[in-house]
Order: C-alpha cells, then structure tokens, then sequence
C-alpha cells in the first residue's frame, strides 16, 4: 500500500533531555497542529529534525531515540551543529526569511550559508529516499526544504512530489536579489504540485519562473521538458471546531477563568472597560513597533479612552539568541516602558506587556477577553491568529483590525483591513473598532465565521492532495502520448516496410534551437549529417517546411540539396534543387501600412525587433522583458484587428512573435500542396509551435504527427527537445 511521506524542519514530537533520559513531547505550533490529524489518518510517515543535534545525543543514545519515535510513525533527521548553523539558522532564517519577508537589509548572502543549506536539504531528502516506494506521494514544506523536491526527483524522478511555502513568496523585484535565484526555482519545480497561501504568492512565483528560467505558464500549469508541473494557492485553515468549542466552553464557565479573574482583578475589563489584544512571535516582520506607535497616537488623538482601554501586548519569544532579535526586544521593552509611563496612572496601565509562551487554552482565553484584535504584520505569509481569534469568539463578537500585508486579508475581506505602515489609519480603526456596535459585530463576522468553519486545515490538507492526485492523472494523460520506446519501435517498423515516404520537419524549434538573433540559428554539422543520411534514402521525401524567409533557408540549403522547401509559412515553394516560386499570387502593398505599426511597438518595447520577409512582417520580442512582451504583444495584436480585417490579413501569434501576412497562407495549405497526388505509404510531421498545428491538422488519416514540448496540440504524440528530434530521426535515418 502506497503511503505518503511528509518532510518538514521539525517533526509534530520532539525530544528533550532530561537528566539525561530521552522525553518525547507534542511540539506546539500551528502547522504541526495543523498536519497532525490529517498525518494520523493517513498511511504516513513524518521526516524531520527532533529537535537536538546530533551532538547532543551519542549514537546509541541517537539509536533508542529513533526508536522510540517510529512508534509515532518519525523518522529523525539528527543535523550536526554545523549543518543547523549553516543551513538553518544561517541560510533559512538570515537569507531566506528576509527575504521573502521583503527585508532585503537584513538578508545576508554568503556561500557557506549555502553550501550549509545545500548539505542540510541533502540529508532530509537522503532521509525520505531511505523509505520511499513505488506509488508513494511526498509533501515538502516550507522555506528550509527548498532543494529537497529536485533532490528527492533526481534520485527517484517517479515519485509523486508536492511542496507548499508557508511564507511569502517575494515579487521578481525582490527575488532577483539572490545569487542562488535559479537554483531554488529549479529545486521547486521539480515538484508536481506547489502550493501557497495566496494567488499573490502564486502569480509572483510564476513571474519569476518565466522571467529567470524561461518557462511559460498557460492555467497555472508550467510545461517543463519532461512533464508539466502545477502551481496554486491553498489559503491553510484552522481547527475552527476546536477554537469555537473551546471558546463557547470558557464563555459558559467564566467563574473558573483564571485568566478571566486577573483581568477582571486588574480593572482591564468589566464597567464599559476595553480590550485590545495583540498577539505574536518576536520577529521584525511582525511590525510591532509601529503598532505600539499607532497605538500612541490613538491615545494621544483620543483622550477620553484613557482610563477606559488597554492594550495586553503578547509577544513569544524566539531567536532570542541572535543580535537583531536581542535588539527588537530592547526596542519593545523601552516602548512599553514609555507609553506606559507617559499615559499610565496610578489605577492604569495603557499597555500590559507579556514576553513568555503561551499555550492554547490561554491564548483562547485571551481571545475570549478581548473586544478588539490587532493583527499587523508589515509581511506574513498566512497569520492565522486572526483566524483563532474569530473562531474563539463563539458569541460572533468582536472586532479584527487585520494588515493588508497578511495572507489571511486575503480571505477576511469583511475585517477592518489597513496599511501596517499607516499609524494614522491605524489609530483611527482602533478608535472605530471599539465604537463599532455589538450587532455590527456580529453581522460583520457572521460571514467569516462560516468560511472558517468550511475551510479548515483538515480541508486545505486534503484540497492539496486531491490537487497533487489530479496533476499526476494530468501527467500520465500527457504520458500515454509520449514517443516512448514502445512507440518508437512500432514507428520504426512502419518506416522500414513502407516503400514511399514523406515527412514534414519544421526548422526553429525542431531541428534546431532558438536563438536571441534568428540569424544564429544555422545548421550545425551534425544537423547537416542527419538530413543528408535522411535525403539519401530513395524512398524519402523530405520537407522542411518553416516560418523563414527563402534566402535565408536557400543560403544555408543550396541547390544541391535534393529536400522540398516550404518557407515563410507557405507562401514559397522549392522542389529537389529548383528555384523558388510562390504557391499563389500574393499582394504585398500592405506591408506599407503594417510597418510603422509594428515600428511603433519596437520603439515601446525595449530589445524588440522587426524581421520583414518577402510577404510578411514579424515581430520578435523574445528578448524583452517578458511581462512587458506579453503585454505589448496584446496591445499589438489589437491593434491589428481592424487592418487585419480591411487588408485581408492574418496575425500570427508565434513563440515569442507576431507575424502579420496575408490571410489563408499556412503551412497546412502548403504541406496538402506538396502531397499533391501523390500516394504515400508513409507520412509524418513534426512541429513545435502552434503554426505547425495546420499541418498536424491538414495530414490524412494514419499519417504520424509529433509535437516538439509538451503543450496542447493535435499531434498525436510528442517528444520533449529538439535533442530528442535529432536522435529519433538518426534512428530512421539508420534503417
């Protein structure tokens, strides 16, 4: 039975030494929490560090460890204090967790962090591969795991791998900054499905996929050389039941709060007291600073709350052994200590200040308490403390102040919604907040409560494996119209028992590569060894049948080539070693008209050009900037409509082109054109871009039609590079 191995830094139990006696404890956190019911009910197993080194336990102390975590179905990843300084807290948390936060000042780019990080994803996908299987899945999580997915594929290229980001995942702007940029793209995209938060997260990634390796997405799927890979987001939910239930028990029975006494005791709430909650971990992305400033200036703008409203400020340590943690803290501790000294009384403290972990019945008993949630991270990828704070609110009270820089106002639109940076605005919804009505309250968060409680973590884990699931059927779909061997063989017999043949092969992207300078692209020797092996057969009859102008496919074929030509999409004809002449009668006095169009758009498009052939105009924007090609490509294609439509013309849409020529000219018309009536036993065609899609579409009934890359086609089959091109016709070639 196929089971599903998850890969994360830390694994849902973790060890502890205790008078040197190995403990097991549950590990707190939200994504462990999260997983945990899903990972239980699933055929699973969990690879990932426990929590020591591999220094702190000797090895037979490491042995009765791993042992007592199979029971719980772990598999530990014991790091060396050098791997966790490197890889850990040096590359994950000061390179990457910057980063992708939008911290660029913080970051910190150096090769041992990398070669750390490098070895670190090494020994977790090492580990995964120790107990992998044909049929099992493989979910990779978060910004440690980067390398993993290529890692675990490069070994086991059949195995089914998801990934999903847990932070944010920067714009290109951003991203472009890492020295190490195309590596960690590769490392992703060597998973099946990746996941994140937002479609902001998603289209970001995509963005930079294309701008750095080239690759185009078309419906959130990226056609890579040899499978299709898929991108989207899956906004993580929470144990709704759990919070509300929680929640709905501690508003039944408040006598026995704790925490309910000791505010209660300390005069924060009750006679027309407020509330106001703010909960984090001590990170810089969180923009607590700022919101102690906010809430400054609400108590300076707003006088008549003194007295009236308090803040218990939350904040649970962590990286508390690093400078720029140490400094925040100091930061804080003197902010607190001066608001509270500026507006406190001898009755009031403005701001109650806790810096200690807190587990989850405080934390609801806190949410319960308090009348307003000052959620305002300058970044955060979901926050679902938000979320939690809501769900706790069984009553449907209460009022959630949310940054437009967490994930989570992406789905919690019906919240108060500001700019984290934006003390003012920030201020003036703390004072609107706690005027806000009960029943405002209510009806505000009626609707978030019925999409937390539908959207839960339990859904968002089994969305993303049904996704995972559904991109491999996509896969094996694409798979069963790959030349395989088998398909190969059966075509290989076909070409040697037929007796006349003729086969169609597009130039750029078949043949041959592409290049910035179409130029470049010539016949290299060995392309010229293939077509004269090909040519050399009697029974063939070679077409190569291209979007290129005639003079540039007759300087690089002369006469003596006895191979039929197809140039510029149809509109000329050369047969065995004749000259050129035109399929039919052509106009080309439109060309006048078209070309200052097209000139404008070179003018607009930086690294654009315009190649003007005998009867068709193209424009190249391969070598712009990719957003900015497609944008202008579409612009230009508009454009177009109404000259197309009075001249007779026909916009071609290439790969990384537009070509405008006149209407009805294919390379179908003329590959029908060049079979004349003649019979052939044996016809095939191959093709990458979407104009060869008139001669896949215009071949007779049993000819072979064989698409260059994986995207949708009408070809009946498909082969991944031009590599793969070259080698399957030497193989004929040598019959």
């Amino acid at each position: 039975m196929s089971k599903m191995i998850i890969i994360s830094q830390e694994l849902p139990v973790v060890l502890r030494l205790e008078n040197e006696n190995v403990q097991i404890e549950k590990k707190r956190g939200r994504f462990a929490s999260g997983l945990n019911q899903f990972f239980q009910e699933e055929n699973s197993l969990w690879v990932g560090s426990p929590g020591l080194r591999k220094d702190e336990l000797n090895k037979p102390g490491r042995t009765e460890a791993s042992g007592l975590l199979e029971k719980y179905n772990c598999r530990p990843v014991f790091l060396s204090k050098k791997e966790q300084e490197r890889g850990l807290d040096g590359f994950s948390n000061r390179t990457i967790w910057p980063l992708f936060h939008y911290f660029t000042q913080n970051a910190r780019y150096l090769d041992f962090y990398w070669e750390g990080y490098k070895n670190m994803n090494r020994r977790y996908a090492d580990r995964a591969l120790e107990h992998a299987e044909e049929g099992d899945k493989v979910w990779v999580h978060d910004y440690h795991m980067l390398l993993v997915p290529k890692m675990i594929r490069d070994k086991n290229p059949d195995l089914s791998i998801g990934f999903f980001l847990h932070i944010p995942f920067p714009s290109y702007e951003i991203f472009r900054l890492l020295p190490w940029r195309e590596q960690i793209l590769e490392g992703l995209l060597a998973s099946d499905l990746i996941g994140f938060h937002t479609y902001d997260y998603e289209r970001h990634f995509m963005s930079c996929v294309r701008r750095l390796l080239g690759y185009d997405s078309v419906l959130n799927r990226i056609h890579l050389e040899d499978r299709i890979a898929k991108v989207d987001f899956f906004p993580l939910g929470i144990n709704y039941q759990r919070f509300a239930d929680k929640g709905k028990h501690i508003l039944d029975h408040l006598e026995d709060s704790p925490t309910h006494h000791q505010l209660t005791e300390q005069r924060l709430i009750g006679d027309g007291k407020k509330l106001i909650l703010s909960i984090d971990r001590l990170d810089y992305t969180k923009g607590i600073p700022i919101r102690l400033l906010a809430y400054e200036q609400f108590l300076q703008d707003n006088p008549q709350y003194l007295e009236k409203v308090s803040l218990v400020l939350i904040v649970m340590p962590s990286r508390e052994s690093v400078e720029l943690y140490k400094s925040l803290k100091r930061e804080l501790d003197e902010m607190v200590g001066r608001l509270n000294s500026r507006f406190g009384t001898i009755n009031w403290m403005p701001i109650w200040y806790f810096y200690r972990q807190m587990n989850v019945d405080e934390l609801v008993e806190y949410y319960i308490a308090a009348d307003v949630a000052l959620i305002t991270p300058v970044r955060d990828g979901m926050n679902l403390i938000s979320k939690e704070y809501l769900a706790s609110k069984s009553d449907g009270t209460g009022v959630l102040i949310l940054s437009e820089m967490a994930g989570a106002a992406k789905e919690m639109g019906e919240a108060t919604i500001v700019n984290p940076n934006n003390r003012a605005e920030m201020a003036k919804a703390i004072k609107s907040a706690l005027e806000t009505p009960v029943e405002v309250q209510v009806q505000n968060n009626r609707p978030l409560h019925k999409r937390l409680h539908r959207y839960t973590d339990q859904k968002w884990a089994r969305e993303f494996m049904q996704g995972l699931a559904e991109v491999k059927k996509l896969q094996e779909s694409k798979l069963t119209r790959k030349i395989t061997s088998e398909l190969r063989e059966s075509i290989r017999e076909k070409y040697a028992i037929a007796g006349k043949r003729i086969i169609f092969l597009d130039y750029d992207g078949t043949l041959t590569g592409f290049h910035k300078d179409p130029q470049e692209a010539k016949p290299d020797r060995e392309l010229y060894k293939l077509l004269k092996a090909l040519v050399g057969d009697r029974k063939n009859k070679i077409v190569i049948i291209s979007g290129r102008d005639k003079e540039t496919l007759g300087k690089w074929f002369g006469n003596q080539w006895k191979i039929g030509f197809i140039a510029e999409h149809g509109v000329w004809n050369r047969d065995d070693g004749s000259d050129w002449e035109m399929i039919e009668k052509i106009d080309k006095k439109w060309m006048e008209a078209v070309l200052p169009a097209l000139e404008f758009y070179v003018d607009r498009t930086p690294r654009s050009f315009i190649e003007e052939k005998n009867y068709s105009l193209v424009w190249h924007y391969r070598d712009a900037d990719p957003d900015l090609g497609i944008l202008r490509s579409r612009e230009l294609k508009d454009e177009m409509q109404n000259l197309a439509t009075n001249l007779n013309l026909e916009i071609m849409d290439g790969d990384y082109v537009i070509e405008v020529k006149n209407s009805g000219i294919n390379k179908g018309r003329a590959a029908l054109h060049k079979i004349g009536n003649e019979v052939f036993d044996y016809i095939m065609a191959l093709g990458d871009d979407w104009t060869d899609e008139y001669t896949f579409e215009a071949m007779p009934e049993g000819a072979i039609t064989i698409k260059v890359g994986t995207k949708s086609t009408r070809a009946d089959y498909y082969v991944e590079s031009v590599d793969d091109v070259r080698s399957f016709l030497s193989e004929l070639a040598d019959l």
